[in-house]
């Protein structure tokens, strides 16, 4: 799969592979500790082979995809978007943000985002400081979020992290027709527990329905949960205090985890 340059940018780019099929599904980059210019686009295979052809949309910075060229890139996004019959997206953290961003230029109907922020503006945000290092010189106009009734699917968030909860939630305020799917002890993003379990792929197949899940993303967390290691040690630490019961059954099983992956070594 050859990717096609749609966007060429200084700070931003765009690629698409598979161009030809019939709907389309939109990646973005995550924020990356230490990004220093465009990072390697891989194409997904699982994607093409679904009947998708994919745009990855990269920036050279962890600016939120807000930068000089978000509007020429918008623009040329707007022409693409009629040739496909449905457009998809699924994002991470940073990416999460850009999937709903980007959705009124692209016609994204059907968004899986993982931890995304509803912002970075200071004066949005107040209560999440995480990332006002890259938040200097955020245009807040620019950056700003279209509501939309129009867009559906499902954010999966970690409840027990407060900072995550309270931007999904303000997502659900603009995208009514999201769901919310609480993966306790996922962490962000919220996928540590799918992943413990050998799905973390799930979040991008839920992407690829008709119709994406925030009961179906729910679920799959709560199978995950008795085999993951990180879910059962989370619980551990965050009752042993309050529930010393529930701690220790939490560590009980914890125990059981690690016989079991150590009978799949022997």
């Amino acid at each position: 799969m050859t990717p096609e340059p749609v966007f060429d940018g200084t700070h931003l780019r765009a690629v698409l592979v598979n161009a030809d099929a019939r709907r389309l599904m939109v990646t973005l980059d995550y924020r990356m500790s230490g990004r220093a210019g465009f990072a390697p686009f891989t194409p997904s295979r699982n994607f093409a082979r679904n009947g998708f052809a994919q745009l990855s949309i990269k920036s050279a910075r962890n600016d939120w995809f807000v930068n000089p060229d978000t509007l020429a890139l918008e623009r040329v996004l707007a022409g693409l978007a009629g040739r496909y019959q449905a457009v998809h997206a699924i994002g991470y953290s940073m990416g999460g943000y850009g999937a709903f961003r980007f959705a009124p230029a692209l016609g994204i109907t059907r968004i899986v985002a993982v931890s995304p922020q509803v912002s970075i503006d200071p004066a949005l945000v107040p209560w999440d400081r995480r990332f006002r290092a890259e938040a200097r010189g955020f245009d807040a106009a620019l950056g700003g979020l279209t509501p939309l009734d129009s867009v559906t699917g499902a954010i999966l968030v970690d409840p027990f992290n407060r900072l995550d909860l309270w931007n999904a939630l303000s997502l659900q305020a603009l995208y009514p027709a999201v769901g919310l799917a609480r993966a306790a002890f996922g962490g962000h993003p919220a996928t540590a527990v799918l992943s413990d379990a050998g799905i973390g792929w799930t979040p991008q197949r839920q992407a690829q329905t008709g119709a994406p899940s925030a009961a179906a993303l729910t679920e799959a967390h709560r199978r995950a949960r008795r085999v993951s290691t990180s879910y059962w040690r989370a619980l551990a630490r965050a009752t042993a205090r309050t529930r010393p019961g529930v701690a220790a059954h939490a560590l009980g099983q914890l125990a059981a985890c690690h016989a079991r992956h150590a009978d799949r070594q022997a």
